[in-house]
């Protein structure tokens, strides 16, 4: 029709699909300049750059309502605004997004780890360990597989309030004052290691670098005859003991078929040699 530019043409000229204009034209986004007694779009050439700029602002992710309320209102100042606010969003998903990846990169060292541990099981062994920042959870009930599960959660629950994911490994902590009591759990929780540091959150606990005595075994933190054998160890090797005990979780028993009952787990006592 004339200097009428019809709907397939005005698309492939945008590169984009003929429902994408008719969804335009349903919205009231972009409408065509003259509709015929069969219903066929028509667009003018004027209306390229309008489209265009529809176009551009919808590739780098703003939305088509905000696109639509800024389209009819549009000079510069408004789209200097609608790119600013959009900048600003864009910057928070790339930090978002770089925080995932720091995220995915920490459990895949984890996995690394566990994948390629030389050391017997239920033989201590003598590692160093940097300084680890981690949340503390204590128990509230008998410590069991139920009370473990749930109390992980709390963590976990956490960690998300904080835009953190448990991606650093956690486990139990149990306090060495209570090492040879009757109630060796009291005072005992989980830890959940943190990616970093969030100087907003409570429950925040350090386990200091150094030392330290440690053993793998196949067993939950109340299988207590695993911690019993490294505490005579350390004793019979002339150490003495100078923190709380780590029971750090390496796989869970996620990755057992045949004994879901279990974690792989390693032993962690911080210790120094008597002299």
């Amino acid at each position: 029709m004339g200097n009428y530019l019809s709907i397939s043409e005005m698309a492939t000229i945008h590169s984009i699909s003929r429902q994408t204009l008719i969804y335009y034209d349903k919205i009231g986004l972009f409408k065509p300049v003259h509709i015929d007694e069969h219903g066929y779009r028509y667009y003018s050439a004027v209306q390229i750059p309008f489209l265009r700029e529809i176009c551009f602002l919808k590739s780098i992710g703003i939305k088509l309502n905000d696109i639509k309320d800024h389209i009819g209102n549009r000079n510069l100042t408004t789209a200097m605004s609608l790119l600013e606010f959009h900048q600003e969003f864009i910057d928070k998903e790339i930090n978002a997004l770089m925080n995932t990846r720091t995220f995915i990169q920490q459990r895949l060292m984890k996995y690394s780890e566990a994948k390629n541990i030389k050391s017997e099981l239920d033989k201590p062994i003598i590692e160093e360990f940097p300084e680890r920042h981690v949340l503390f959870i204590p128990f509230e009930n008998e410590l069991c597989r139920e009370e473990l599960h749930l109390t992980l959660m709390k963590a976990w629950n956490v960690l998300s309030k904080h835009e953190m994911l448990p991606s650093e490994g956690f486990g139990t902590v149990i306090l060495k004052d209570n090492l040879g009591t009757d109630d060796v759990f009291e005072g005992a929780g989980i830890y959940t290691a943190l990616p970093f540091i969030d100087p907003d959150m409570n429950n925040m606990m350090t386990l200091p670098a150094g030392q330290y005595a440690c053993m793998y075994k196949y067993g939950m933190p109340y299988n207590i005859e695993f911690l019993n054998e490294l505490v005579q160890w350390i004793s019979e090797n002339h150490y003495r003991i100078v923190g709380d005990v780590v029971d750090a979780c390496l796989l869970d028993t996620t990755f057992y078929e045949n004994d879901s009952s279990v974690d792989f787990c390693q032993l962690q006592i911080p210790v120094e040699k008597i002299t």
